[in-house]
């Protein structure tokens, strides 16, 4: 009877730590070893190690960062939802950018903290997860209050189409008709029926509103380089 109850107790849930900085990860780490109430914890420096684990082990939590050398966080965290539907999200960032506030809470993570937070907010933030509640940190909630977000807001990237992003990215960089046109080899006409296309789509009246609610809206970044 003893073996059976002993069988039968239960199992602390496990966490994995995904971060491509060591220092960083074995920080965390050691904080989280030294929680009670957790059990085995798992750590992981790129993505790919990430998803060998996940195909291995089953986690309750997971704590990643959205910037990994070999594929992005925001492509990890789908594939956990994937293939762990049940597991919590917590996403440790240096960002603040609104539209990863934006795309966080839209992909419903389960909490937000950022790397410079402190040990108690880390403990924090796991404790509120476990118990099924959502804990983002101060400077995240202070964002999101004020875009005054709502989660059902339109998702804009998924009214456009390949070639409207074409030109919603030319726009941004500052081209003009004329220059985007001969870009992508069509006609001016074709390029100002794209643009008013998306000034409908965006409910703007000129290319300023238009590029600031696309940088919003995580469809074109402030980092040029990240729009090729």
């Amino acid at each position: 009877m003893g073996l059976e109850n002993d069988e039968m107790k239960y199992k602390a849930p496990g966490v994995l730590l995904v971060d491509d900085h060591a220092l960083i990860l074995q920080g965390i780490k050691f904080i989280v070893d030294g929680m009670s109430g957790v059990g085995e914890v798992c750590t992981a420096s790129s993505a790919a190690e990430a998803i060998a684990l996940i195909k291995e082990k089953s986690f309750c939590v997971c704590l990643l960062d959205i910037e990994l050398p070999d594929l992005s966080g925001f492509e990890l965290l789908e594939i956990i939802r994937e293939r762990c539907p049940g597991s919590r999200i917590i996403v440790n960032t240096m960002h603040e950018e609104t539209w990863i506030v934006k795309k966080l809470l839209r992909m419903g993570v389960d909490g937000v903290i950022l790397k410079s937070a402190d040990t108690n907010e880390i403990r924090n933030a796991l404790e509120s997860v476990l118990r099924g509640e959502k804990y983002f940190c101060e400077g995240f909630n202070k964002i999101r209050k004020r875009l005054r977000f709502s989660i059902n807001a339109p998702d804009y990237r998924s009214l456009l189409t390949n070639r409207e992003i074409d030109v919603l990215k030319a726009i941004a960089s500052g081209m003009q008709t004329k220059e985007i046109a001969e870009r992508l080899h069509v006609s001016v006409n074709t390029v100002e029926t794209h643009r008013k296309s998306l000034f409908m789509k965006f409910e703007v009246r000129n290319a300023v509103e238009l590029v600031l609610k696309a940088i919003n809206n995580g469809i074109i970044h402030l980092d040029p380089n990240k729009n090729i």
